[in-house]
């Protein structure tokens, strides 16, 4: 793959990543004044992940439910979480591949667990857009191992225990999202590749690959 020798950040500032956590941030504070974020009726009526809902035609809670959070416990971990992962992935990537990353990886999670976990589990929380994060940070790591540790090791550190943290406190961790989240970011980041990459025949079929597997995904979901 042709690609420097050393990674590059490719611009200052991590806009999006702000804009990401506001986002969450306005939602929880829309579910505290509407009914409590912790009212599972309430979550419903905003758009929570619920399988059966997804597959009677709401579709857009696949999308929805990254943005919602149960507890500001749960908004606070994945805010700082993406605090950490998502500033510095946003300066790998650049705002609009960091920004597809973010967005399909949340996906993937919530279509991992609509098809794998409890169907009538009501889920909610940007971990599985998270952990795609996450996933893109390991792919960096796959093409330039000699520099991941010193650029993203220490965070990895951080949000590893801020996630055993809410585990531990609050329980009810969609673990499927969070490894459907994960292996949608590695792949959805192999398939676009870094901005400053000389473009390569294989990232014409892995991206052929990675739409065909979320549109597969979606279909399933939605038609059950």
């Amino acid at each position: 793959m042709a690609r420097p020798t050393y990674p590059r950040l490719v611009q200052p500032g991590s806009p999006v990543t702000t804009a990401l956590i506001a986002v969450c941030v306005l939602a929880f504070l829309w579910l505290e004044f509407n009914g409590g974020s912790t009212d599972i009726l309430v979550l419903l009526r905003n758009g929570a992940k619920f399988t059966p809902l997804i597959r009677a035609g709401e579709w857009w809670r696949l999308f929805t439910s990254m943005f919602l959070h149960s507890g500001a416990l749960h908004l606070a971990v994945n805010s700082y979480s993406l605090y950490n992962l998502g500033g510095l992935a946003e300066r790998l990537f650049g705002r609009t591949r960091f920004l597809t990353i973010y967005l399909l990886s949340g996906l993937w999670g919530a279509i991992a667990s609509a098809l794998l976990s409890d169907p009538l589990a009501v889920s909610v929380g940007a971990s599985g857009a998270v952990f795609g994060v996450a996933g893109s940070l390991f792919y960096f790591g796959a093409a330039y191992p000699r520099h991941f540790a010193a650029l993203a090791g220490r965070r990895f550190i951080t949000v590893v225990v801020a996630n055993l943290i809410i585990g531990f406190a609050a329980g009810g961790i969609d673990g499927v999202a969070h490894a459907g989240g994960l292996v949608g970011g590695f792949l959805i980041s192999m398939a676009i590749g870094f901005p400053y990459e000389t473009h390569e025949p294989h990232h014409t079929w892995l991206r052929a690959a990675v739409a065909l597997a979320t549109v597969a995904g979606f279909i399933l979901c939605v038609a059950g």
